[in-house]
């Protein structure tokens, strides 16, 4: 018996079989959408897609070239950050800077040889947690070469200091006017003196130094240790009886004074009547008295 197309989808196996017609198309759609929307059609790949996935491949390939040259130059700037580390300033390695740092600026001058002036006090500029610049103003009056060797052995502190600014002057050469009687003798006469007595050029340098220094994790500013605070007294101590040394061996340029240098007659003339006035002059009751005299010694003879 002949079954029309309704009766056998009606029967068991019809339904069975358009389950399975049904299960098949699905499959199949959603294959379709999933290679060509969401998997970016990788199943029926084209060349155009093929040309797309090859340059997104070496765009990253680029990006992760850079990124890796980026961590090299961070890691070996990393690296450089902690070999600077030894040449900073350290407070548990030098001291305090507030204090250390004068008597390594004042040492050097010493052992140059040169007047300090003026020696301001140290100023501290935070940079970060553990980074932090100290600088210190001074002020050198003396001659040339011993600028200039003061400058050689502040380039041998430990550790190693930084110049921020240098202002080198020459300091004037005052002389005192002649006056008074024959002025011009006596500015006649120191020429010659003046000449063979020039007084040494001195030079007025102005600088300021700075150093960096380096706070370790865990290490304040105000935790030092007691050996360090004896250490940092009897530093200051010395650094003061050595600034009173160079305080009272400074030279200053001397010039001859036209006054003191001359002896013209004039002047010789002018102080003989003042060595002994009572001498010089005599009051009219004097000369009275002295007449007296005479006449009665005459009487007498």
């Amino acid at each position: 018996m002949k079954q029309t197309p309704k009766q056998f989808f009606a029967s068991p196996a019809g339904k069975l079989t358009l389950a399975i017609i049904a299960m098949v198309l699905c499959w199949t759609i959603l294959i379709v959408y999933v290679s060509s929307n969401v998997a970016g059609g990788t199943l029926f790949p084209t060349e155009a897609h093929m040309a797309r996935v090859r340059q997104e491949i070496k765009n990253d390939a680029s990006k992760l070239d850079a990124a890796r040259k980026k961590k090299q130059e961070l890691d070996a700037l990393e690296a450089k950050y902690e070999n600077n580390l030894t040449t900073f300033w350290n407070a548990d390695r030098d001291g305090q800077p507030e204090i250390e740092l004068r008597n390594l600026v004042n040492d050097a001058a010493q052992r140059a040889e040169a007047n300090i002036q003026t020696l301001g006090s140290v100023r501290i500029s935070n940079i970060n947690n553990e980074l932090s610049y100290a600088d210190l103003d001074f002020t050198i009056v003396d001659e040339y070469s011993k600028v200039v060797k003061f400058f050689a052995e502040v380039e041998k502190c430990t550790p190693r200091l930084s110049w921020r600014r240098v202002e080198i002057r020459v300091e004037p050469t005052r002389a005192r006017a002649v006056t008074g009687p024959g002025a011009p003798n006596r500015a006649n006469a120191t020429t010659a003196a003046t000449a063979t007595t020039t007084p040494t050029q001195m030079f007025r340098t102005t600088g300021q130094v700075r150093v960096v220094k380096y706070s370790p994790a865990g290490n304040a500013a105000s935790k030092t240790g007691t050996a360090s605070k004896a250490g940092t007294a009897s530093k200051a101590a010395t650094s003061t009886a050595r600034t009173g040394t160079a305080a009272a061996t400074t030279t200053t340029p001397t010039t001859t004074t036209p006054a003191a240098a001359t002896d013209t007659p004039a002047a010789r003339q002018d102080a003989a009547p003042a060595a002994n006035p009572a001498a010089a002059t005599a009051t009219p009751a004097q000369t009275e008295s002295a007449a007296t005299a005479t006449t009665n010694k005459e009487s007498e003879k």
